[in-house]
């Protein structure tokens, strides 16, 4: 059994041809990485989500020097695995920041990360 899953992300620019976006390059999200981390935390807060600082926070991800957790939750938005929700919130900073929620798609990624623990 394979560790990885793999996700399409967009990989071409605003100008490219439409074959290229079509086309995208292959993401890995491990159970265990960086993403799975943030999404495990989107998965604990499916009804009220999360701003990108909250999951970071949530996660120890912001402490950790040289991790882009935001850049991490964008690809997680650009796969589909959490969502943008009408709702703001504010950080730490006092900026509003959009909310995300964990979709079908997510929930589906984290119960297969669970099965392969289990095995």
């Amino acid at each position: 059994m394979t560790d990885a899953i793999q996700l399409e992300f967009p990989a071409a620019r605003h100008g490219d041809p439409l074959t290229s976006h079509v086309a995208g390059v292959n993401a890995q999200v491990r159970a265990g990485s960086q993403k799975a981390a943030l999404l495990a935390e989107y998965a604990q807060h499916p009804l009220l989500g999360l701003t990108d600082e909250q999951a970071g926070l949530e996660t120890g991800l912001a402490g950790k020097p040289g991790c882009c957790y935001w850049k991490r939750c964008s690809e997680l938005r650009q796969a589909g695995l959490i969502r943008v929700t009408s709702e703001k919130r504010e950080s730490r900073a006092g900026e509003m920041q959009q909310v995300c929620v964990i979709t079908g798609e997510g929930l589906k990624l984290i119960d297969e990360f669970r099965l392969q623990n289990a095995e």
